[in-house]
This record gives C-alpha cells, sequence and structure tokens, in this order.
C-alpha cells in the first residue's frame, strides 16, 4: 500500500511539475508577443476616413471610422465600402455599411482575421455617396509571427 502511494504522489509530483513548466513556456511565448497599430487618414471634402489595424502575431484586425469635416454636418447615413485581404491571396471581409455619421468619429466596422506569418494584410476603405469626391484610404500592415 505504501508503494503504492509513493508511485502515485510521484507520478502526481511529475504531471505538476510538467504542467508548471508549459504554464511558464506560454507566459514568455505572451510576453515576447508584440502587438501594433498603424493608423492612416484620407480627406477629400466631405468626410474623413481613418483606417486602423492591429496585429499581434498572425491576427489582423482592421477598424474604420468616418468623421465628419465640417461643423455644420447633419447627421446622416453614409455609405461606404470596406474590405480586407492577404495580398496575393485570401479575402478577409468585405462590408458595405451605412452607418449614420454623427459630428465626431463614427465606426464604419472591423474586419478581423488570421494571416500566414510573414504576408501583409491590406485593407482599403472609401465612402461611396454619389457625387461626392472620392475618398480613400487603405493601409497595409506585415504579420511578423
Amino acid at each position: 500500500m505504501n508503494r503504492l502511494l509513493a508511485i502515485l504522489a510521484g507520478s502526481t509530483l511529475l504531471t505538476v511539475a510538467g504542467a508548471a513548466q508549459a504554464t511558464a513556456q506560454a507566459a514568455d511565448e505572451a510576453a515576447s508577443a508584440v502587438v501594433t497599430r498603424t493608423c492612416v487618414s484620407s480627406y477629400r471634402g466631405v468626410v474623413v476616413n481613418e483606417l486602423c489595424a492591429v496585429v499581434y502575431g498572425d491576427q489582423v484586425t482592421f477598424t474604420g471610422t468616418a468623421t465628419p469635416s465640417s461643423v455644420a454636418w447633419s447627421p446622416r447615413a453614409v455609405p461606404f465600402r470596406f474590405t480586407a485581404s492577404v495580398v496575393g491571396g485570401l479575402q478577409l471581409g468585405a462590408l458595405k455599411p451605412a452607418p449614420v455619421v454623427r459630428r465626431s468619429a463614427t465606426e464604419v466596422g472591423t474586419i478581423s482575421g488570421v494571416v500566414p506569418c510573414g504576408s501583409t494584410a491590406e485593407a482599403t476603405i472609401e465612402a461611396t455617396e454619389w457625387g461626392w469626391p472620392p475618398s480613400i484610404a487603405t493601409l497595409a500592415v506585415p504579420a511578423n509571427c
């Protein structure tokens, strides 16, 4: 009986030691991951489009916002085209939202995805209101895993 308890205790100790090592290794990997945030904007008359990307390893999130260029702006729905893809590859998403753009920054949409390490993800946002001058913001970011 004592021998069985000794074997079980030794086995439990090895399991706990292995779990602790795995947890420490995961913590080291998480600490070494870098989060980068990059933004660009485009202004051509009516609204300012801002496109931001957050990259964390192979995860990329693009967020688009629109801000009126005039203090005399009256809130109204504005149509947009928002796309994101891996350069030369898979499309991450495509949106055609028409949010009500208020007097402050209004979120147009978010597109997220996983991209292959070493590749580049690119997104474009543009207001598509008929009669407005084109206001296109494009952003390309690398996935440096």
